[in-house]
């Protein structure tokens, strides 16, 4: 919803010396007046002066919203000039706040809430590298972890509206002072409804998931989508404290709660619209798109003729044209999410409200569903005389008029030169016509992108250009229009390097003698254009061949071929590079043995015997030196002679060790170093400095041996969809005591998988994305052994013909009395049928004749176990088509004009529909 919303007047916002405060505040006293004309002078300091007789006044006065008015401009100016510190500027409001009565000191609470979200997004590089600290006075912000800002502004925000009985109560004329307004003051009537929108802005963040607990509170109940007379009655529970988002539904449940019998709803549907939209981005319920759309459908149906429960329709409907748009991408179909039903929507909202701000934003997503649209594709060189095609992409159009214009070289230059596409057009429409007619097209009612392929009669030997419009006498002002440009030619050729075969593009048979004109494209700058320049003529052989000289070394032209045979002509635009190199006789000069080569290109490849180890413990290294011989630059081991200096460096990157080694004849040498005690444990690294890239790291840590171990059961029970599956598993400590009573955090995750991909050789592959299904704690009970259960719900979205698997991966996480944490995980695979059939064939191809004789067919469950069943083998001949297909240059168009019969007459050898799949046999 676009809104001109009003907030208070805080000091998270910049005061700036230029300011004027005209526009944000309708009337303020004389001093005000001063202290802006005192800014604009540049006069910081006697604006402090001004600004402090104000606050003097309004204490003196008891007037509380100057006092807080001046307070927030005192710190911003006092800031700007000395730089003061964070803490000092909330030591300050925090005394203010508890000097004042209501409602003053909530709005204060809030403005030191933002205050320190302020502080955090401008330091979150350096707080996200910071661990928590226990038993710390924390007196200074600055020594602060993001657990203890998030906590700190979250209290503070919900302390700004705790007094909700004086709030509710409070309208917000009195605090003009402090408000910038805007046009929507009846969606916050009081001051409560301002300073809660104010705290969700924060909970509805969800920065502080960045380090979320094991038990993180998730929305995944589907009550949180419920009318709001039953959402505000609705229990979430949650061990997670500091959840914003849990904090968030709070909020909404009581700011919903106080409007829920006003006479005018209006600021209830705003907010109801703003928990929905919270509730559908962070939410993990399978079902949400659905349990989305009802939710917003059920509050425009409940406020028909509300002009806020108008953007209740206008985001179900884009809700749905985005739908539909990842469908269209998909090449899928879906009866749900249509463009069609996006217009019906938002053809409503029109109707009912046209000059309302949903009125017209939804007046501008009509626009761009109906606005038609075309695109042109034709191949680059086209066969003489004989019909061709070109491939139209189309949008809500039914008739597309075509006009064919010859494309010489002025033409072309005026394609260069006009950037602006009316001018352009205006040009192009001004060209001498080969030839024009009218194509009908598929007429489509839904509103998408469409293809179709049309026939474009034989033209003789040339360069054209297709023009295309929806309007009879192409006029400019009537979009679309489209120009696509091509060649008519029988010539063809085909290069390695700069030898050239000009062949016949229809029968591929040489083109004896063809002459053969080399040009040089070069930019002219004094033209700013391209030029070209003639350089040679050649002729091609009896078989076609022909050689174009290299030209001197290191010399890199950007050469243009215009070839000719008989009365056929064929000049491309793509131009032809000839380039001298000869990189081995380049490096033969660089070089004079085998040793000054080595030490430019040869490596060293390192190994350790581990990648973790603890301080005082041995690092056992081995390093394979590898080069390439300096004359026939094949490569080999390195057989040098030389002692190479080796050297091992801490996290610091300080030289700890260093020693000699000698490749042995195997090309490699071996060696150790003892990791030093009392250092900074991290990263450390292997390197040799004769040699580039030759290097390794490994980690030096303090750690300890595992003292038990997490186990989770193979499940001996076959499970389907929709079931309860049981986990079970223990804690088994390696001194043979059982861990009792340890916690057990544990997440379930489903993904996706298809036994069978070759069942989506028509369409395209589903784009499935890992769900949680749930999470939860157990204990483990007196003998280490704990237990739990999940739902196994299957994606209600995916056709069950397609078989998919749904993997369920099973985490667990268990941590014991002395804190140790041990992890296990387990994947259940459940589906809608039980077993796996594969058919195993030798990969030869074509396979040898008598490959058949003995055919292999596995069947396996879902978890991989052999199944013993009886199996049916049948083997069928494929019938191809029979006839010569090349393959299209693009995808396959949605729509046909012709009948097969009709499309075959007119191109002989190119495809119709899906002829070269193997499938379609």
């Amino acid at each position: 919803m676009k809104k001109y919303c009003f907030a208070i007047i805080s000091i998270v916002f910049a005061i700036t010396m230029s300011m004027s405060a005209k526009a944000q505040r309708p009337s303020y006293p004389a001093e005000w007046k001063k202290v802006d004309s005192l800014l604009k002078k540049g006069l910081t300091r006697s604006a402090l002066d001004m600004i402090g007789k104000v606050y003097t006044g309004a204490k003196n006065s008891g007037n509380d919203v100057q006092v807080i008015k001046s307070l927030t401009y005192r710190l911003n100016l006092e800031n700007s000039i000395e730089n003061d510190s964070i803490q000092k500027r909330i030591n300050t409001l925090e005394i203010e706040t508890q000097a004042m009565k209501q409602p003053a000191s909530s709005i204060l609470k809030s403005i030191t809430a933002s205050l320190y979200w302020n502080y955090l997004q401008q330091r979150r590089y350096q707080l996200y590298n910071r661990t928590n600290t226990t038993g710390f006075q924390k007196d200074d912000i600055e020594t602060w972890t993001l657990d203890d800002l998030h906590a700190a502004i979250a209290a503070h925000y919900l302390a700004s509206i705790s007094e909700k009985s004086i709030l509710q109560k409070t309208e917000l004329e009195k605090f003009d002072a402090l408000i910038i307004k805007g046009n929507v003051r009846y969606l916050r009537p009081t001051l409560y409804d301002l300073l809660a929108q104010r705290a969700l802005d924060y909970f509805k963040n969800d920065e502080r998931d960045i380090s979320k607990p094991a038990y993180a509170f998730e929305i995944d109940d589907p009550a949180a989508f419920a009318p709001a007379e039953v959402f505000v009655k609705h229990s979430f529970q949650t061990r997670d404290s500091l959840s914003l988002h849990h904090k968030a539904l709070l909020v909404y449940q009581e700011l919903l709660a106080f409007h829920l019998t006003d006479t005018k709803a209006d600021a209830l549907i705003d907010a109801d619209i703003d928990r929905i939209k919270f509730v559908y981005q962070y939410s993990v319920i399978p079902n949400k798109d659905e349990l989305y759309a009802t939710a917003l459908a059920r509050l425009a149906a409940q406020y028909p003729n509300s002009e806020i429960a108008a953007y209740a329709s206008l985001t179900l409907a884009r809700f749905i044209y985005d739908k539909a748009v990842e469908t269209e991408t998909k090449n899928e179909t879906s009866e749900k999410y249509t463009y069609k039903k996006t217009k019906e929507i938002l053809e409503t909202i029109t109707s009912k409200f046209p000059k309302s701000n949903a009125g017209i934003e939804a007046g501008n997503l009509l626009k761009q569903i109906l606005q038609p649209t075309l695109r042109l594709t034709t191949e680059k060189v086209n066969v003489l005389n004989l019909p061709f095609r070109t491939l139209v992409h189309y949008k809500n159009l039914d008739m597309l008029y075509l006009r064919l214009i010859t494309l010489t070289p002025q033409v072309k230059k005026l394609i260069r030169i006009n950037s602006d596409n009316d001018v352009l057009f205006r040009n192009l429409l001004a060209q001498t016509v080969v030839k024009s007619w009218s194509q009908p097209l598929p007429s489509m009612d839904d509103y998408q992108t469409h293809s179709v392929e049309i026939k474009i009669d034989g033209l003789n030997s040339g360069e054209y250009l297709l023009l295309s419009s929806t309007d009879k006498n192409f006029t400019i002002s009537k979009l679309p229009l489209a120009a696509e440009s091509f060649y008519v030619s029988n010539i063809s050729f085909i290069n390695q390097g700069n030898e050239y075969f000009m062949l016949d593009r229809t029968t591929g048979q040489p083109l004896a003698n063809a002459a053969v004109q080399v040009w040089e494209e070069t930019y002219n700058y004094n033209t700013s254009d391209q030029q070209l320049t003639q350089l040679k003529k050649l002729s091609a052989d009896k078989n076609g061949y022909l050689k174009i000289e290299l030209l001197e070394k290191s010399e890199r032209n950007n050469l243009r071929l215009g070839v000719t045979y008989k009365k056929d002509q064929l000049f491309l635009d793509e131009p032809q590079y000839s380039i001298y190199y000869n990189r081995a006789a380049d490096e033969d000069s660089d070089y004079g043995n085998q040793k000054e080569y080595d030490e430019e290109n040869g490596k060293i490849f390192l190994f350790t015997d581990r990648s973790i180890y603890r301080p005082g413990q041995k690092v056992y290294f081995k390093g394979i030196g590898v080069t390439k011989d300096w004359k026939t630059k094949q490569t080999m081991l390195m057989a040098s002679k030389d002692s190479f200096l080796i050297f091992m460096n801490d996290a610091n990157s300080q030289q700890v060790d260093s020693m000699f080694v000698k490749l042995n004849g195997f090309g490699s040498f071996h060696g150790n170093f003892k990791i030093p005690e009392g250092r900074l444990t991290g990263y450390f690294n292997l390197n040799m400095d004769d040699f580039e890239n030759s290097g390794t790291s490994f980690s030096v840590e303090e750690y300890k041996r595992p003292k038990f171990l997490a186990e989770i059961d193979t499940l001996k029970k076959s499970y389907r969809v929709g079931d309860t599956v049981m986990i079970t598993g223990t804690a088994k400590a390696y001194a043979g005591n059982t861990i009792s009573d340890a916690n057990v955090s544990y997440t379930v995750r489903r993904v996706t998988r298809f036994l069978y991909p070759w069942m989506f050789w028509k369409t395209s592959f589903p784009r499935v994305q890992p769900q949680e299904i749930v999470h939860g704690e157990a204990k483990t009970d007196a003998d280490g052994n704990f237990a739990f259960t999940f739902h196994a719900i299957p994606d209600l979205s995916l056709d069950k013909k397609t078989e998919p698997v749904f993997d369920y991966e099973v985490s667990v996480n268990i941590t014991d009395l002395n804190g140790e944490t041990r992890s296990a995980t387990i994947t259940v695979p459940i589906g809608y049928k039980a077993l796996e059939l594969k058919v195993n064939f030798p990969t030869e191809d074509p396979l040898p004749v008598d490959s058949l004789k003995r055919i292999i067919v596995t069947s396996k469950n879902l978890s991989g176990q052999p199944e013993t069943v009886i199996s049916n083998v049948k083997i069928f001949k494929l019938q191809p088509p029979q006839r010569l297909i090349r393959p299209r240059f693009w995808a396959q168009p949605d729509t046909t004009l012709y009948s097969k019969e009709t499309y075959i007459s007119f191109f002989p050898h190119d495809e119709y529909r899906d002829e070269l799949k193997k499938e379609t046999w």
